[in-house]
């Protein structure tokens, strides 16, 4: 499936790269690919932001570049889709997410001794009951450590 954005120019054909259900899903890829030079044009991001159900009926979300750069976005998109592949560069972390986790490692439980520990923002239960009760999810706070082992919470 290719359209192109002028009839008469040569190499302007567009391909289809990858779909996604939803424009936030096919965000992060269009902004690596356009960080390696690669133009980028999303196809139906709209009609599926309106309204999600559509996602399947229209094929998704499509990321759509010029046929001249297709063998690079290949290669870009199967670094993103494999990003544990030995000798490929890896996918961006997300810096938070890998402070806690260090942060994580170096933590054990006070009780049991076990580092199977992980760091509880919200009280989950309270959250719910919140949603159920009144309809809208009110941020009970906890911001405590909890270990998965003996389920003893600490700070």
């Amino acid at each position: 499936m290719s359209a192109t954005l002028n009839p008469g120019s040569a190499g302007d054909d567009l391909i289809t790269v990858a779909t996604f259900s939803h424009p936030t899903e096919a965000d992060p890829v269009v902004a690596w690919l356009e960080s390696e030079g690669i133009e980028c044009f999303l196809t139906n991001e709209h009609t599926v932001s309106m309204n999600w159900l559509y996602s399947n009926a229209i094929g998704g979300v499509g990321v759509r570049i010029r046929a001249a750069d297709v063998e690079r976005a290949n290669e870009i998109l199967q670094i993103i889709s494999n990003p544990d592949a030995p000798g490929e560069e890896s996918a961006p972390a997300d810096s938070d997410t890998d402070r806690r986790n260090e942060d994580a490692s170096d933590i054990h439980c006070p009780q049991c001794g076990s580092a199977d520990v992980y760091y509880e923002k919200f009280s989950r239960r309270l959250v719910f009951a919140s949603w159920v009760l009144l309809t809208v999810p009110l941020p009970f706070f906890k911001n405590r450590w909890k270990c998965r082992e003996c389920e003893h919470q600490f700070k």
